[in-house]
This record gives C-alpha cells, sequence and structure tokens, in this order.
C-alpha cells in the first residue's frame, strides 16, 4: 500500500472521521457506563450469559477510552503530538479491545444457541465461576492474537506521523488472522442466530408467545447488523488495499487511505451499538437505560426494583 506520504490531505474525510469518533466515543462511553451500572447495582444472580456480557461491556468501555486520541489525531489532519510511545499503544489497543468484543459477541451468540437449541447438553451446566474462567481465557487469547509488531514499529524522522494508524500489509500471517479475526466470529454468528430463530418458531407458535418471538428476531436482527456494518466495510477495504498496492497512482492510493479511514472508525461503532444488544436482552436494562432519558429530559425519577437473574427475554 501506499506510504501515507502519497496520499494528499482530504480534510473533508478527516473532519468527518474525526467527528465520527468523538461522537461514538460519547455515546458508546455513556451506553456502556449505564450497562456497568446495571450489572453492579442491580444484578444480585450472575448466569455464565450475564458473565460474557459483562466482559463485552468492558471490551467496549476500553475501547471507548482510546477513541479521544484517536478523534484529535483525525481532527488535527493526521498529525500525532504525543510521541513514539503512544503512537504504538493506542493501535494495539483498538486492535485488541475490538477483537475482544468481536471475541464475546461470538460467545454470547454461541451461549445462546447452545441453551436454547441444545438445552441438554452439559456443557450448558456451566457454572458462573468456569464462565469466569472462559471470559478470562478469552482475553489472554486476544493479547496473544493481537499484532505485537504494533508495540514496536520504528519511530519516523518527522515526529507528527504516527505510522502505525496505516494498515501496510506486509506481513501475510498478520492478514490472514485479520480475516479470520472477522469473518469466522460472523460465519459462527450467522450459523448460531439462524438456528435458534428456528428453534424458537417451532416452540413460540402460540399466539401469547409471539411477542417473545419478534423480540428474539429484533435481537438476532441486531446482532447481524452491528457485525456487518462495523466489521464488513474493514474487511472489504482491506481487500482493495491488497488489490490494488501495486498501483502506482496516487489517486487510487488516496482513495484507498481514505476508504480505510472510514471503515476504520465504523468498526469502533459497536461500541456504540452493543446496548441495543443489553436492552433488548433484559428489562433490566431497558429500565435503567429508560431512566437515563428521563433524568436528561427532567421527568421524574421512579424507583426500579433491582433483578435477581440476567436472562434472555426468550430464556
Amino acid at each position: 500500500m501506499a506510504a501515507p506520504n502519497c496520499s494528499a490531505a482530504s480534510t473533508a474525510v478527516e473532519t468527518a472521521v474525526g467527528t465520527m469518533l468523538t461522537v461514538e466515543c460519547a455515546l458508546g462511553f455513556t451506553g456502556n457506563a449505564v450497562a456497568l451500572w446495571t450489572f453492579i447495582y442491580r444484578l444480585k444472580v450472575w448466569k455464565p450469559y450475564a458473565v460474557y456480557l459483562f466482559n463485552l461491556v468492558m471490551a467496549d468501555l476500553l475501547l471507548a477510552t482510546c477513541l479521544p486520541l484517536l478523534a484529535v489525531f483525525y481532527l488535527k489532519g493526521k498529525t500525532w503530538e504525543l510521541g513514539h510511545a503512544p503512537c504504538n499503544v493506542l493501535p494495539f489497543l483498538l486492535a485488541f479491545s475490538r477483537g475482544v468484543g468481536v471475541a464475546f459477541l461470538t460467545t454470547v451468540a454461541l451461549d445462546r444457541y447452545l441453551r436454547v437449541v441444545h438445552p441438554r447438553l452439559r456443557v450448558n451446566l456451566v457454572s458462573p465461576r468456569a464462565a469466569w474462567v472462559i471470559s478470562s481465557l478469552v482475553w489472554f487469547l486476544m493479547v496473544a492474537l493481537t499484532p505485537q509488531n504494533l508495540l514496536a514499529h520504528k519511530a519516523t524522522q518527522n515526529s507528527t506521523e504516527c505510522p502505525s494508524f496505516y494498515p501496510t500489509g506486509e506481513s501475510t500471517w498478520q492478514e490472514v488472522l485479520f480475516f479470520l479475526q472477522l469473518l469466522l466470529p460472523f460465519g459462527l454468528i450467522i450459523f448460531c442466530n439462524t438456528g435458534l430463530i428456528r428453534t424458537l418458531q417451532q416452540r413460540l407458535r402460540e399466539s401469547d408467545k409471539q411477542p417473545r418471538l419478534r423480540r428474539a428476531r429484533v435481537l438476532v436482527a441486531m446482532v447481524l447488523v452491528l457485525f456487518g456494518l462495523c466489521f464488513l466495510p474493514c474487511v472489504l477495504a482491506r481487500v482493495l488495499m491488497h488489490l490494488f498496492r501495486e498501483f502506482e497512482s496516487c489517486l487510487v492510493q488516496r482513495a484507498i487511505v481514505q476508504a480505510s479511514d472510514i471503515a476504520g472508525s465504523l468498526t469502533c461503532l459497536h461500541s456504540v451499538l452493543s446496548p441495543v444488544i443489553y436492552c433488548f436482552s433484559n428489562q433490566a436494562f431497558t429500565h435503567s437505560y429508560r431512566k437515563v432519558l428521563r433524568s436528561l429530559r427532567g421527568w421524574k425519577k421512579t424507583e426500579e426494583p433491582a433483578v435477581s437473574n440476567l436472562r434472555d427475554s426468550y430464556s
């Protein structure tokens, strides 16, 4: 791929990306902070499903805390003023938090599928303590799978540049790992949710159970939209990068860089959309988000009962 000096600055694209990242940071941090508050103060009994959702919240919060620096980088015309070490650490944390988020989205989908479609399997008897162990293993695994070369990028002569933000595609294994980390989870999520909806359609045929089925369909649709909207554009941009990396035209290279910037900002959008999953998973989150909205609108606060368990809307 062409070096960044081949891509003339596009103020419109950089401002749009920086603004989008700022909005994603504000909404993602607020939504996940409310979800974290719900877990801490309203959840009395933890189930494995709740453990996985909690870890998804933590991954999204980690991503949201990284976004302000990335937003400033774009709003200042891709100028980095914080030195070499943060230039390496921030891309690593961005890739790591996104990877953990994808992993727990997949874990939640798999857990939901097994409990609904195959309820008699012994794996569904996993205790909350075992779920915490599994979650810890996911975090450690994603540390190992996140490209370590992001932490060892060579400094450039121009101290205001941060080459770590520009994927070069020089490492074949790194590119293969990138595609596997996104495409395999996406395929697994589609498989699990398709089987889940098919099973629910067979079980929830009575008219009084149709609202539960519709709620489940909305939840499944949100998960698929979240994954498709946030990550598939990044995959497509990466493919284009490899297809046109030998082109010497700076016009083509600039277009690819700008497309990569936009697609990269969309990968951070899942921290904003994830709270929608919590909202449709359980009414406790719905009450929490409504309470925040009422407070922001100056509405009279109402007491919300604590919940003793976190279950799917259709479990």
